[in-house]
């Protein structure tokens, strides 16, 4: 019986566990892979609105459960490694989607709250198929 309660713990928790970054370098054949497309956030230390999206919006538990299940998620801190080649910002946090060819799909600038950025993951992955 405390294996069965271990392991229903353990499945559970690891649904709402923190997001899994990628490399960038490596996003787009896990994408390719797994059928998903990508979601690259572009931030930098000391962001507030990273943060939020991070700590508040990332951890609602449709989102996170929306991410992992349609996105490759690659993190980019701007100020330690730059934007990669044609991923522009102005502010951060910016976020790109993007299939798993690389073409840009949609690009956010700023956050938004769990409600609406669930709704953009959910009309963007739309658009794949």
């Amino acid at each position: 019986m405390k294996k069965i309660i271990l392991t229903l713990v353990l499945v559970v928790s690891s649904l709402f566990a923190d997001i899994k970054y990628t490399d960038i370098f490596d996003a787009y054949d896990v994408a390719k892979a797994e059928k998903k497309l990508v979601l690259v956030m572009l931030s930098q230390k000391g962001c507030p609105g990273c943060q939020y999206m991070e700590n508040v919006v990332f951890e609602n538990k449709d989102v996170n459960k929306f991410m992992k299940k349609s996105y490759v998620t690659v993190h980019i801190d701007v100020h330690d490694e730059g934007a990669p080649d044609g991923l522009e910002y102005f502010a951060t946090p910016t976020f790109y989607f993007l299939d798993a060819n690389e073409k840009v799909l949609k690009r956010i600038n700023g956050g938004e709250n769990a409600k609406d950025f669930l709704t953009t993951l959910e009309e963007v992955s739309s658009k794949k198929n």
